[in-house]
């Protein structure tokens, strides 16, 4: 007898970090794994309308009625999402708020296995939020394997303006930092200031490439191993 290990991403981005992470902890899992990307299905915020009370069914009509059915029949799920404005996506927080369907009368996620996953510009930020994720599954009953954070792209590198943006993420780090040593060091190799810079008036910089976590063995590594631990604890479970 298999296992089914379901992975979620709350990244909007194609191919983002996050997809990525996901997929190598799906990997590792083994199993009949599925991936599913929230951008690309209708799943809505939960109205509070409290009809799941007695039922453990959620009453709205969008795609959380078949993802609903794709959890339950799932052993093990990764869940990673990118930190937006400091907190998980809404894609990830839509998702979550629909579970609270599931866990009214009977907790119908209990005993399921949980991996957490976020990515952020800051790696403290995007721990924080990959706890909250944790928080969660602990909440509904799951036996959470682990968590993982890794850096990811800031906006400015993917929103176009680059160095003619006048709130440019590096003048924003200058401002809350009070220097541009944190930025510079943990974008080094990514970001370029251009010889004109002037950070009391307009910081100007290029954007030479965007981080990927594939080409980070270390991160990697990191979601093979949380693969792994969700692959034993499954397999105690069988």
């Amino acid at each position: 007898m298999g296992y089914k290990v379901l992975g979620v991403s709350g990244s909007p981005t194609p191919k983002s970090n996050t997809d990525a992470l996901v997929k190598a902890v799906l990997e590792a899992a083994g199993g009949e794994t599925e991936f599913i990307k929230l951008s690309e299905i209708k799943v809505g915020p939960c109205i509070a309308c409290r009809k799941c009370a007695w039922t453990n069914e959620c009453v709205l009509n969008d795609d959380f009625k078949q993802l609903s059915r794709k959890l339950l029949e799932s052993d093990a799920i990764v869940v990673g999402t990118p930190v937006m404005y400091a907190t998980a996506s809404a894609f990830t927080k839509a998702f979550v708020e629909r579970q609270y369907s599931l866990r009214h009368v009977k907790l119908l996620m209990q005993g399921k296995v949980g991996a957490a996953i976020a990515v952020g510009e800051k790696e403290e930020g995007a721990d924080e939020v990959a706890k909250w994720l944790e928080y969660t599954m602990k909440g509904a009953g799951m036996e959470v394997a682990g968590r993982m954070h890794a850096r990811g792209n800031p906006g400015c590198f993917v929103c176009g303006p680059g160095e003619t943006c006048k709130y440019s993420i590096y003048n924003n780090a200058v401002k809350m930092e009070g220097n541009d040593n944190f930025f510079m060091k943990a974008y080094e190799g990514y970001l370029e200031v251009l010889p004109d810079n002037d950070p009391l008036k307009h910081p100007s910089y290029r954007v030479l490439k965007h981080r990927d976590v594939r080409d980070e063995p270390q991160v990697m590594a990191q979601a093979t191993a949380l693969g792994d631990q969700m692959r034993k604890l499954l397999m105690r479970k069988l």
